[in-house]
């Protein structure tokens, strides 16, 4: 089958599968029998088109977006992007279609104006979600915002003359997205909805008729990494320690200093080199070591500025080794830490420093560089760099601040005055 015959298709069966779910009627106000009796009729033409699609995609189609060339398909009622997946959950599709399509637009004192639709687009649909890792829902609370559409966000500065006034929509299918925020990745999943009444209302106001330039849409949560139930009472040493391809070890040489202190590797000798492997919510990677490593170093240390070390109260993170970063977890879509829970051998070896300069001033980073050969493979075993950040694993002991000539020379001459 040549390209642009499966370009063709693609659109086709996105027209079809477009068409069938607008047969829907927008307010299920008709008695239950004729709902169940439609969605009967129609749930294996909607499963076999959807796989269909799948076998196109398999066939060598990218699944972004269905097809490149279905861009403002259907005389432009869903502008297909290429930064979503069109995800085959047929279940969840079908529980989405019996709800009411209809909301009543609402604005939240900072200006951002929403559609407030049924919770049950949240409640209801999300648990019928088939996905690897689990998926954080939003609050449905009576204190939250609850499902919604965005309409107009806040920087638009619209204040609409239709508040409280109810707006229609379609639900057209399931989507995910990766996207970039100042908090890292995130991946997405929500219903994809068409509504020519919103995006009148847009235009009526004085802006693109898509909320920057994407569909309408219903949250319904975000994917993150998970890990086996009861892994915080996992007591095996994980065999990755022992077992795999040679490691890199320790570089000689970086953006460091090293600094020798007997005392040092004293102290390091009587303080077990083994962590558990932690999962955080955020889906941040991390072995959790002995706070003694802070605790005990950070009294040796040759300080001549001011030291903040690393906090060990409880319910906070303490000492510990970063292994993966939740963008590298996201990026990679690592849902499932198998390992988490397991033990971790290390051997802290060399005392090192880090000059940065800050906003706040230049700082020196302390840390205990360790030898990891575990983390190494663990790392490469989901198709990372054996390193994070191409650093040494480390356990950070605190931050000093670094006191400039230049304060010195001010001091001096203070004194002298």
């Amino acid at each position: 089958m040549s390209f642009i015959i499966k370009k063709k298709l693609f659109c086709y069966l996105a027209f079809l599968l477009l068409g069938l779910t607008s047969l829907v009627p927008r307010s299920y106000s008709f008695d239950k029998k004729m709902g169940q009796d439609f969605l009967s009729d129609r749930r294996a033409e909607i499963e076999a088109n959807l796989n269909k699609v799948s076998e196109i995609e398999h066939e060598g189609q990218p699944k972004k977006n269905g097809a490149d060339s279905c861009q403002n398909y259907v005389n432009g009622v869903l502008e297909a992007r290429e930064d979503h997946l069109v995800e085959n959950q047929p279940a969840a599709l079908e529980k989405a279609l019996t709800l009411c399509y209809e909301g009543v637009l609402r604005q939240k004192e900072n200006g951002f104006v929403y559609l407030d639709v049924s919770n049950e687009f949240v409640t209801e649909v999300t648990p019928l979600l088939e996905l690897p890792g689990q998926l954080r829902v939003p609050p449905t609370s009576s204190r939250s915002v609850g499902a919604h559409i965005s309409v107009f966000y806040e920087k638009e500065d619209v204040i609409p003359e239709e508040l409280d006034e109810k707006f229609s929509f379609d639900v057209n299918e399931v989507r995910s997205f990766t996207m970039h925020t100042r908090d890292g990745l995130k991946k997405l999943w929500v219903l994809a909805v068409h509504s020519p009444e919103l995006e009148m209302l847009r235009e009526r106001n004085g802006c693109v008729s898509k909320l920057n330039g994407h569909d309408f849409h219903i949250t319904l949560g975000k994917q993150m990494p998970a890990a086996a139930e009861g892994w915080e009472n996992v007591e095996a040493i994980s065999a990755l320690n022992y077992e795999g391809e040679p490691t890199r070890g320790l570089e000689s040489e970086g953006d460091f200093v090293t600094v020798e202190m007997d005392d040092v590797q004293e102290v390091l000798t009587d303080i077990a080199g083994l962590g558990q492997l932690h999962l955080k919510n955020n889906g941040f990677v991390y072995l959790d070591v002995s706070n003694e490593f802070v605790t005990e170093i950070t009294p040796l240390l040759p300080l001549e500025g001011s030291f903040t070390p690393l906090p060990t109260k409880a319910k906070q993170m303490g000492a510990h080794i970063s292994v993966i970063h939740e963008d590298e977890m996201i990026g990679k879509q690592i849902w499932s830490l198998e390992e988490a829970g397991e033990w971790f051998t290390f051997e802290p070896k060399a005392l090192r420093y880090v000059d940065r300069k800050t906003s706040s001033g230049a700082k020196r980073l302390w840390l205990l560089a360790a030898d990891a050969p575990g983390l190494e493979r663990l790392r490469t075993q989901y198709g990372l760099k054996p390193k994070l950040q191409g650093h040494d694993f480390h356990i950070t002991l605190g931050c000093e601040e670094i006191i400039s000539s230049e304060n010195t020379q001010e001091e001096e001459l203070e004194e002298c005055a």
